[in-house]
């Protein structure tokens, strides 16, 4: 019976130590997997699939045709939201707030996400305001985070 237990923790052991996340498991997955192409290409906020990937700075974008990656790979500034992903109106107020994917605005080329749906609409009263206020802050905190790396 003994022999048994020590078979079982033994096997228990080998296969979590297995199982550890590797380099390419812990890449971000961007905006939870839905392509950035289709927010501009189609206006629609489209889930992508692993079948069609790309990696860019350090993150996995998934796409929903070889079409929609290869316009990324070309060009993949150009699909990338606005102050990395994180809401815009958030960053209108300085804050660094997580975003839905689906929750989205597209003004002159550039994807804009926001935290919900509520948020979204809050956002578009007053868009021109918002955004330069984002922006000023994104820099700022662009700067800063320089500044820290330099530091290092």
């Amino acid at each position: 019976m003994k022999l048994i237990k020590m078979i079982t923790v033994f096997i228990a052991l080998t296969f979590s130590v297995n199982a550890a996340p590797t380099k390419e498991m812990k890449k971000e997955l961007a905006l939870g997997g839905y392509c950035p192409v289709c927010y501009i290409a189609a206006g629609k906020a489209n889930m992508g699939t692993d079948k069609f990937t790309s990696e860019y700075n350090g993150k996995t974008y998934q796409f929903v045709s070889a079409g929609t990656k290869a316009m990324f790979d070309k060009e993949p500034a150009k699909f990338l939201p606005q102050y990395d992903g994180y809401c815009a109106f958030g960053m209108s107020l300085g804050k660094k707030f997580e975003s839905d994917p689906t929750a989205f605005t597209v003004i002159d080329g550039k994807i804009y996400l926001n935290k919900n749906a509520k948020i979204q609409g809050m956002f578009a009263k007053g868009t021109a305001g918002h955004l330069v206020k984002a922006d000023s802050h994104w820099k700022k905190m662009e700067m800063k985070k320089k500044e820290m790396e330099m530091k290092k």
